[in-house]
């Protein structure tokens, strides 16, 4: 069995394959280029890719109009048509061109083969959002692929797919959010660096406050009254007469004195220099031994 070639070196590892020859025109030992009617096409069944600018895709067919398609799709039999598994974006502004039959190649490929196809096309181009390249990686692991293998077949670093990842735990109004381009996938990463119980507070903040980066970074969520008060030590305010006395003792000796307990405790009295404390001793009717 031969070593599948690494999707990280291009789809030109990928088309290297020997395709179908009863579906190929021409000789040689990758797939060929033939013409197919677009009513023959299919939309592809996995495209990482959601979003398709109708501006773009108006600039691209009537770039076509003038110059053709100069680049073929790579397409895979389904029944009586071809579904698309790269190209859809030449696909769709061919349409709009009003072309009848397309330029491309046809290969054998699994489900698997196909999506990883399609994603590293678009990666190429960096024509995915954050979470369509999230959910991309997810689609891979679910046709039975770890993180690693992921990695491997898109060309990424694991780290990278490791972090993509982690923007599908977001809850639902930060994916949203960032689907819609609301927030960034920056901010989003800061969400996710609040603890799991903040993140919706952390991204109403970021949204209701037009946070930056950077502060959005920085947000950290003061502990209720209720809680500060469950982990905070308890504070006894001295009785009256304490407080009296407290202030009694402030005025005789110059400087701030505190009394802390009840029928036990301590009296603190507080001094800023040497000097002032040997005031305070002298108040007091201390006299050091000679």
């Amino acid at each position: 069995m031969s070593k599948k070639p690494s999707l990280g070196r291009g789809l030109d590892a990928l088309l290297s394959k020997k395709a179908d020859p009863a579906r190929t025109e021409g000789s040689g030992g990758g797939p060929q280029v033939q013409m197919l009617r677009t009513d023959r096409i299919a939309q592809a069944a996995y495209q990482p890719r959601q979003v398709f600018e109708p501006e773009a895709l108006a600039e691209l067919a009537q770039s076509i109009r003038e110059k053709g398609v100069l680049q073929p799709l790579l397409v895979r039999p389904r029944g009586d048509a071809f579904e698309i598994v790269a190209g859809e974006r030449r696909w769709r502004a061919s349409q709009l061109a009003g072309l009848t039959e397309l330029p491309v190649m046809i290969r054998d490929l699994g489900d698997r083969e196909a999506l990883e196809i399609a994603i590293v096309e678009n990666l190429q181009r960096e024509d995915l959002g954050p979470l369509e390249e999230a959910r991309a990686y997810q689609a891979l692991l679910d046709q039975g692929l770890n993180q690693e293998g992921v990695a491997q077949a898109v060309g990424k670093g694991r780290s990278t797919v490791t972090n993509a990842l982690r923007l599908l735990t977001l809850p639902e109004p930060v994916l949203r959010a960032l689907d819609d381009g609301t927030i960034s996938a920056s901010h989003a990463r800061a969400v996710l660096t609040q603890p799991e119980a903040d993140r919706l507070w952390a991204f109403e903040q970021i949204r209701s406050r037009g946070l930056n980066v950077r502060e959005a970074e920085a947000l950290r969520r003061e502990r209720s009254s209720r809680a500060a008060d469950q982990t905070a030590p308890i504070k006894v305010n001295p009785p009256r007469a304490y407080r009296q006395l407290e202030l009694d003792l402030s005025r005789r000796t110059g400087t701030r004195v505190k009394i802390t307990g009840e029928d036990k405790g301590r009296v603190e009295l507080n001094y800023g220099s040497r000097e002032e404390l040997d005031r305070i001793l002298q108040i007091l009717g201390y006299e050091a031994e000679e």
